[in-house]
């Protein structure tokens, strides 16, 4: 008799009749939707390295032992204590006709209450019940820790005081225990048998890293199998589900909206068409560092992590497309994780890939799932454009038409990674070295693809930590990787080679000899692994060398300057360190040259508004824009990053060496024969310079002063862009002594200590939530893999920790017009409209971060407090309305300003968001 087919593991109140699910049917669900996603969503190079961890010849012997794990996994449902479970929902009918059930499999008396019942949960409860039975806590630890948090040591050394809760009664040798025992036994008896193993023995010992993959594939694999959607329950009074050998493959094919990605060599594909895969792809040829980087990923034995740095504006974003496509093919990869620094380049990024992957979909007649992942990613039209369940004005002609697609069961913030191509934050990767419930969910989204960082000289050295330790996992998984540069200090790039090579288990005495004799400061440069080995590629021809003149300006004040430059056509750049100060300098510009000729972007705009600046930017002085003969754009380091624009001429103020040479990019950017004559030959001039080293608040508080100072003590009159790239970062971030005069020095060594405090701090921070692929090797099995984890319940309080971002307090944005509000730039009152999905959708769409002043530790109760209060009293019936539920509203007035607590918010559209500390009267 299977006694689990009398047991429940599924219950639901329903309108006509209550429903369940046996614990036999619901695991016979969970192992054939498992078989089907190992056979048809895992890529391959994951079943070959996890059947050579196993070390299973045959990757089908390897399947049986996932798909054994599915059909045990709730083992611990096969309890008492969970079997008399009540949930808030149920109704006396529906618990007594679940006992009713029991009673017919031969269990008596469910009127025990257990004392301690909520210690024993039932993943747990399957782990105990396995170790009991002779597993391995390999294997036992997979199955315990398919909730998402592996239990903790104390949690199973408890669970021996905690008999009853298994067995009703401690007694072995009363019958209810025996009754217990034996089900509990018939499950996993029958799990073997079904699967193909005589007994445990036949199981082979399973490494932490695979244990990781499976547990994660488990807990996807029981999420589809618990959607009633996917697998229907039935009603109580039936005893089976009809139609059980098609009942997986049904769910299956409403599941899976795209197929997996298998991809072709790219030589093939040339030889196939007749054209540079680079012509097929992006219509026109490579360039040289394009076709050598190319090159060496095709001559790589076995490819593990690429650090590929080349000048600003070569075109790495379409080298490392074509790279992904030729590693997803060397290691049998089946997507793509692309990250970038900020949601405005990864909105930037999007139609770019969306692109490239439409003609590999065209190329193999085949639909894939693609996803923007950021906390903003229902703004960008592109991608909403692509969802049927974001986007409700698409016809469903419009949707079959669609060859790349998104499944929208991956939406969640927890399963985001598991799409198969993924463009977002380099966030999502960074989570990926969070200690946070549920973390296995991104090791094998991360698993199945190739991974690009772009701009990886972006990241502090509190980020640095778990982008370390994130490639560490990769290299343990032998995920290929690539890192886009326009150049790296040696010693971050090493750390990078370093940390894959870790991960990989080779010793850092070997790793260290293989550092002995890289270059530092050859560029291009092409450093890799193939295998254990490091390697570098420096062949490259220079080409026609950029002369950037470098005019240094020992002021604060930047307004002179621009005043003289403006006297000329063209467009004239400015980028500097803070909001605050490129506001008020705009705010100057505006009023001698007027506010047609100044524009300004930087992060404290509503986030609807900051998006069409961009655009409008890039359509002004793009490639291709339509330039105005005269023009100041002012920014902050939003311009510097992923912005493909064009100034004639550029002011910018000091700042880390690598950092103003990416600014440095946007001069004289693209070949165009309409440049002013003026400004023929690109001129950089570098402001808030000091002799004393005595710089600004703002720089200092964003930088501080040591690499200020190496920075500045670095900067040559000219730089022969690109062979002087390398050689100045290197410079900077060397330890080289600085030649000061006696006072200058002390100055200097003050700042040079301050930064090592603050270096360590960052570090130590950063490691109190760091998931260590170190301690990983330790520890066998999964049992406190997750101990002192982050508990943090949104993406954006996740996104924060990777960051080490203050908290911050977003609110959306709206003005008073009439007796209700509208967006900023409309005149429309659509208060009386948000039931309207598109209404609603349009108004959350208008975030805005208020200043970091509101949510200091000193601040941010009584501003929440005061937010809270408003919103209760003014959108109430926001809460209501799906898009809005939870936001929290400001509404400015007609003069577009908005009290809260002690301070005054002023937003303009020209100008962004301001905030004035208001005077007490006494």
């Amino acid at each position: 008799m299977e006694m689990s087919k009398y047991l429940w593991a599924k219950k639901e109140v329903g309108e006509v009749s209550n429903k369940w699910l046996s614990l036999y049917q619901h695991l016979i669900d969970t192992r054939d939707i498992g078989a089907l996603l190992w056979e048809n969503w895992l890529s391959q190079g994951q079943k070959f390295r996890i059947s050579e961890e196993l070390g299973f010849f045959d990757q089908d012997d390897s399947k049986k032992l996932f798909t054994f794990l599915c059909q045990i996994h709730d083992l611990g449902k096969a309890t008492y204590n969970f079997q008399t479970t009540k949930t808030n929902f149920s109704t006396e009918d529906l618990e007594y006709s679940l006992m009713e059930k029991l009673r017919m499999a031969g269990f008596r008396d469910f009127d025990k209450s257990l004392s301690f019942a909520e210690k024993t949960f039932h993943a747990l409860a399957g782990q105990m019940i396995l170790v009991w039975n002779g597993f391995g806590e390999d294997l036992a630890s997979i199955v315990g820790s398919h909730h998402g948090k592996p239990p903790s040591k104390s949690q199973i050394i408890q669970q021996k005081s905690l008999i009853s809760n298994y067995y009703k009664v401690e007694n072995p040798e009363d019958l209810d225990y025996k009754l217990w025992k034996k089900v509990q036994e018939e499950i996993i008896e029958s799990a073997l048998i079904d699967n193909g193993f005589e007994n445990l023995k036949d199981l082979p010992p399973i490494p932490k890293n695979t244990q990781i993959i499976l547990s994660a594939l488990l807990i996807m694999a029981d999420w589809i199998a618990s959607n009633n959607n996917y697998f229907p329950l039935i009603n109580i009074d039936e005893a089976e589900v009809i139609n059980k050998d098609s009942r997986p493959i049904k769910a299956y094919e409403k599941w899976a909206t795209s197929t997996t990605w298998q991809a072709e060599d790219v030589f093939d594909i040339e030889n196939n068409l007749g054209e540079n895969i680079f012509k097929i792809r992006f219509g026109f040829s490579p360039r040289q560092a394009q076709e050598k980087f190319e090159k060496v990923i095709y001559n790589t034995s076995a490819p593990g992590i690429f650090i590929f740095e080349a000048p600003m504006g070569m075109g790495k974003t379409e080298s490392a497309l074509i790279g992904v496509e030729e590693l997803a093919y060397k290691t049998n990869r089946s997507g793509l994780f692309f990250g970038l620094p900020t949601q405005a380049t990864s909105n930037a990024i999007f139609p770019r890939i969306e692109d490239w992957l439409e003609k590999i979909d065209a190329d193999l007649d085949k639909k894939h799932g693609i996803r923007l992942a950021h906390g903003k990613a229902s703004l960008n039209e592109d991608f909403i454009s692509l969802s049927s369940n974001v986007n409700i004005d698409l016809t469903d002609k419009e949707l079959e038409n669609q060859t790349v697609v998104i499944n929208e069961w991956f939406a969640g913030r927890k399963k985001t990674s598991l799409d198969d191509f993924v463009i977002g934050t380099v966030d999502q990767f960074l989570l990926m070295s969070l200690k946070q419930k549920h973390v296995a969910l991104r090791h094998l989204g991360f698993d199945k693809k190739v991974v690009v960082i772009d701009e990886v000289h972006a990241y502090d050295i509190y980020m640095d930590q778990y982008l370390l330790e994130s490639i560490r996992w990769l290299g343990s998984y032998q995920v290929p990787v690539i890192l886009l540069s326009a150049t790296l200090p040696a010693e971050k790039r090493e750390e990078m080679l370093q940390a894959y090579l870790l991960g990989m288990g080779v010793r850092k005495t070997d790793i260290k000899e293989k550092r002995k004799n890289l270059s530092k400061d050859a560029y291009p440069l092409i450093s890799y692994t193939d295998g254990e080995d490091i390697k570098q590629y420096t062949d490259f021809s220079q080409g026609q060398a950029k002369i950037i003149s470098i005019e240094k300006y020992y002021s604060d004040d930047l307004l002179p300057l621009i005043e003289e430059l403006s006297k000329k056509d063209g467009i004239i750049g400015v980028i500097v360190n803070t909001v605050k100060k490129s506001q008020e300098l705009a705010e100057k510009c505006a009023d001698i040259f007027g506010e047609d000729r100044v524009d300004l972007l930087h992060s404290n705009f509503i986030a609807t508004q900051r998006a069409k600046k961009e655009k409008a930017l890039l359509d002004m002085i793009g490639k291709g824009g339509k330039r105005p003969k005269k023009k100041i754009i002012i920014g902050t380091q939003v311009i510097e990053q992923s912005i493909d624009i064009d100034f004639d001429v550029l002011i910018t103020d000091l700042a880390p060496m690598d950092l103003m040479i990416q600014r440095i990019g946007r001069l004289h950017r693209h070949q165009r024969e309409d440049r002013p004559l003026a400004y023929k030959e690109p001129v950089v001039y570098v402001g808030c310079m000091n002799k004393d080293f005595d710089f600004e608040k703002g720089s200092l508080a964003v930088y501080g002063a040591y690499i200020l100072a190496r920075s500045q003590y670095y900067l040559p009159e000219k730089i022969e862009i690109p062979s002087d790239i390398s050689k100045l970062v290197q410079k900077v971030y060397s330890d080289d002594k600085l030649d000061l005069s006696y006072e200058l020095n002390n100055k200097y060594e003050d700042f040079l200590r301050e930064d090592e405090v603050f270096k360590e701090k960052k570090k130590a921070k950063a490691k109190v939530y760091l998931l260590s692929q170190r301690k990983n090797r330790r520890e066998k099995t999964m049992v406190d893999w997750l101990q002192g984890d982050a508990i943090l319940k949104t993406e954006e309080k996740a996104n924060a920790q990777v960051r080490d971002s203050n908290d911050t307090i977003e609110v959306i944005a709206l003005k008073k017009i009439g007796k209700g509000y509208g967006i900023f730039g409309e005149d429309k009152d659509i208060s009386e409209r948000i039931n309207e999905n598109k209404i609603a959708k349009k108004i959350a769409n208008n975030s805005l971060k208020l200043p970091t002043i509101l949510s200091n530790i000193y601040n941010i109760d009584k501003t929440i407090e005061n937010l809270e209060k408003y919103n209760l009293k003014y959108l109430k019936v926001w809460q209501d309305q799906a898009w809005l539920k939870g936001s929290l509203g400001i509404i400015f007035d007609e003069n577009n300003e908005f009290i809260i607590g002690d301070f005054k918010l002023i937003y303009s559209e020209k100008y962004g968001l301001k905030i004035k500390k208001l005077e007490r009267i006494q």
